[in-house]
């Protein structure tokens, strides 16, 4: 989504068009509807307020640019006339293209081109946003002309790397964009019916413009998307059908945010375990920003239909719905799933267990429509595990936690050591994090007689998270750091590196405690 290109003066015209007008019908209206990826968008938009962009700057250069590019040699079919669409919340924003043009640097996507080159454009007019439309939606959109001139298809790039504009060619598309249709998730038909449009300047720095004069301002027109399914009961054979899906309760407690309290259960329909042993209160301090999760997670994980645990791309993953267990609180709970939705935020909590538990929205999910109730707008809880949890028929269940045994105590202060040593350097990606705490942890036997008194007073986090909710509401999207992203990957792909078993542990600190006591030995001799 392209947000915020400057403040309007508007030296470039807006001219209001009224909605019962030929132009309205013809000129506006066609376009848009002709650009539809999903059936039911025709029936749902609702468009009005529209106004053409007259600015004579801004057309000659569009045009200059199809002459010159004609003279180049340039095919009738690399020159043919399309539009494309953005989406915005602002209207001043928005009517600002009457003015500016459309501007590098405001898109949040990236994967086609670095944002800072060149602009995204949408080909679709109802795909203009990760998440999927919802009733009551509304905002402003802007149709664009368009001439792509010759294209590069790239596959998508998810690093912070970016694909760089192409010479010889005027825009990118994703290698993906052939396999979009009608049942492609919200966020990857975004993503994937991009057109990254870039203008490389005439010199030898590879250097682009900030305004590509080949995407033209054409016309901007407020919207609102009225769902109608959501606005009349359900049929009662769907709610009945519904109702024949068996629901497990696997666990019922709080989710603490801040100073605010959900009484919430975990939800099921494939069984009445979910993988991991979930403490009464479940305190939530970190989160993290959609898009940030998306480049983290296999893209399967959105495109799959869980029945149970599935293995994606090398992680264990499982599936359940948030529900309030208390009647009284449904409309808290609501609130905080809007929040989340608007935010385009997930929550993250890490388990104690080496897995990770995060919440987020269900529009994210191939499967929109919740298959449990007849709410449509839910909080998810998705488990991520690099192993997996399957219990096992014999495995049995009540067994009391072995409290932590001395041996344990003795390497907390040693390792609590090592790991602020690992946090104040970087560490070569080849390297094991194993084996580098171990280097610390010698050195920490060289200097300091080890014992349970001399632990360092720290709270000890494997995976930093940058970002904290504050106690009542979200109010911002995180920023991670390609540090904190890139030890999140490495323990997703190589877990086995992250562990330290206590008994090299152990022995890194007897054979430092040995060594001490032969220097104390040969000090007592010299003496």
């Amino acid at each position: 989504m392209e947000i915020g290109n400057g403040g309007a003066s508007s030296k470039g015209g807006l001219i209001p068009v009224p909605d019962s007008s030929d132009v309205f019908k013809n000129s506006v209206l066609a376009p848009l509807q002709s650009a539809y990826l999903y059936d039911e968008s025709r029936q749902f938009f609702r468009y009005k307020s529209a106004v053409l962009v007259k600015n004579p700057t801004l057309e000659r250069k569009y045009n200059a640019f199809r002459a010159k590019r004609r003279e180049a040699g340039y095919s009738e079919e690399d020159l043919e006339e399309s539009y494309g669409f953005l989406l915005f919340d602002d209207i001043n924003k928005a009517n600002a293209l009457g003015e500016t043009g459309v501007l590098a640097g405001n898109s949040t996507c990236t994967t086609l081109g670095d944002p800072s080159k060149g602009v995204y454009i949408s080909m679709y007019s109802d795909c203009l946003d990760l998440n999927r439309w919802y009733h009551g939606k509304s905002g402003y959109i802007a149709i664009i002309r368009l001439t792509k001139g010759k294209v590069k298809k790239v596959s998508e790039n998810y690093t912070q790397n970016f694909t760089a504009p192409t010479v010889g060619f005027d825009c990118h598309v994703s290698e993906q964009l052939p396999s979009v249709s009608a049942q492609t998730s919200s966020f990857l038909a975004f993503e994937r019916t991009q057109c990254y449009m870039y203008e490389l300047l005439d010199d030898a720095s590879n250097a682009t413009a900030r305004s590509p004069s080949a995407a033209c301002p054409f016309a901007i027109l407020s919207f609102s998307y009225t769902d109608t399914k959501a606005t009349i009961a359900p049929p009662q054979e769907k709610c009945d059908e519904k109702k024949a899906v068996f629901h497990y309760l696997p666990w019922r407690g709080q989710l603490e945010i801040g100073s605010q309290l959900y009484n919430i259960g975990l939800r099921s329909t494939t069984g009445a375990l979910i993988p991991a042993k979930l403490p009464p209160v479940v305190k939530v301090d970190r989160a993290i920003s959609m898009l940030d999760l998306r480049q983290l997670l296999p893209k399967a994980v959105f495109e799959t239909c869980f029945a149970g645990e599935a293995f994606l791309d090398g992680l264990y993953c499982s599936l359940c719905e948030l529900v309030s267990t208390e009647a009284e609180e449904t409309n808290s709970l609501a609130q905080l799933v809007w929040e989340i939705r608007e935010k385009d935020l997930a929550l993250a909590v890490l388990l104690s267990d080496g897995g990770f538990l995060i919440l987020l929205h269900s529009s994210h999910f191939l499967t929109y429509d919740d298959a449990w109730s007849c709410a449509t707008e839910v909080l998810q809880g998705l488990f991520v595990f690099p192993d997996s949890r399957v219990v096992m028929k014999d495995t049995k269940f009540g067994q009391k936690k072995p409290s932590m045994t001395s041996e344990i105590l003795q390497i907390l202060p040693v390792l609590s050591y090592a790991e602020g040593e690992v946090e104040k350097t970087s560490i070569d990606p080849s390297e094991e994090l194993c084996e580098v705490l171990a280097q610390h942890m010698q050195s920490y036997t060289a200097l300091i007689n080890p014992g349970l008194a001399s632990s360092p007073s720290r709270e000890v986090s494997m995976f930093p998270f940058q970002y904290d909710v504050p106690d009542a509401h979200l109010y911002s999207s995180p920023e991670w750091s390609d540090r904190a992203m890139q030890s999140f990957k490495s323990y997703l792909s190589r877990p086995v590196s992250f562990q330290l078993p206590v008994s090299r542990a152990s022995e890194i600190l007897a054979a430092g405690q040995e060594e001490r006591r032969r220097e104390d030995l040969d000090d007592d001799r010299s003496c």
